[in-house]
C-alpha cells in the first residue's frame, strides 16, 4: 500500500492543486498540521497514515480549494483531515483498480507538532517546503 499511498500523494497535490512534488531530502524539525486517517488493505494489520504540512502549504491548498487566502485555525485543521482523506481514499481507488480490496476510516485532525519518529515517512516537497506522509501500526485496534 505504501506505494499506492506515494502514487496518490503526488496525483492529488499535482492533478488537483497544481503543485508538483519532488522528493525532500532532509526530515523538516519544524511543527506541521497532522491529519490521522486508519485504514485496512488486502485482510492485513489496521495502519493510521497521518498527513503531515506546514502551515504555509496548507493556506495555500486552502486558497486553491476553498478561494480563502487567510483561512482560520478550524479551517486548517479541517483542511488537513480532508486533505488526508482525499489522499488515502485516492489510494484506496488505485488499490481497487488493482483488486486490492481497502477500507478507511474517518480521519481525525492530530494536533500541530513534528513529526513522528519511528514511523515510515514519505517525505515529498513543494515550494520548498516538505509534506509528509507517516505510515504505522494503529496502536489504537490492539487494546
Amino acid at each position: 500500500m505504501t506505494d499506492l499511498l506515494q502514487t496518490s500523494m503526488s496525483e492529488v497535490f499535482e492533478q488537483h492543486f497544481g503543485m508538483r512534488l519532488v522528493p525532500c531530502k532532509s526530515r523538516p524539525a519544524r511543527s506541521g498540521y497532522r491529519a490521522a486517517i486508519p485504514f485496512t488493505c488486502d485482510g492485513e494489520e489496521r495502519r493510521v497514515a497521518t498527513l503531515w504540512l506546514q502551515k504555509p502549504t496548507l493556506k495555500k491548498v486552502s486558497s486553491i480549494l476553498l478561494f480563502e487566502n487567510d483561512p482560520d485555525e478550524e479551517t486548517l485543521e479541517d483542511l488537513a483531515s480532508e486533505l488526508a482523506n482525499f489522499i488515502v481514499g485516492h489510494a484506496k481507488m488505485l488499490a481497487s483498480d488493482r483488486s486490492i480490496p481497502c477500507t478507511i476510516a474517518t480521519p481525525r485532525f492530530a494536533g500541530i507538532g513534528p513529526l513522528h519518529s519511528g514511523c515510515e515517512t514519505l517525505l515529498f516537497k513543494s515550494e520548498n517546503r516538505c509534506i509528509a506522509l507517516q505510515i504505522k501500526g494503529d496502536d489504537a485496534s490492539k487494546q
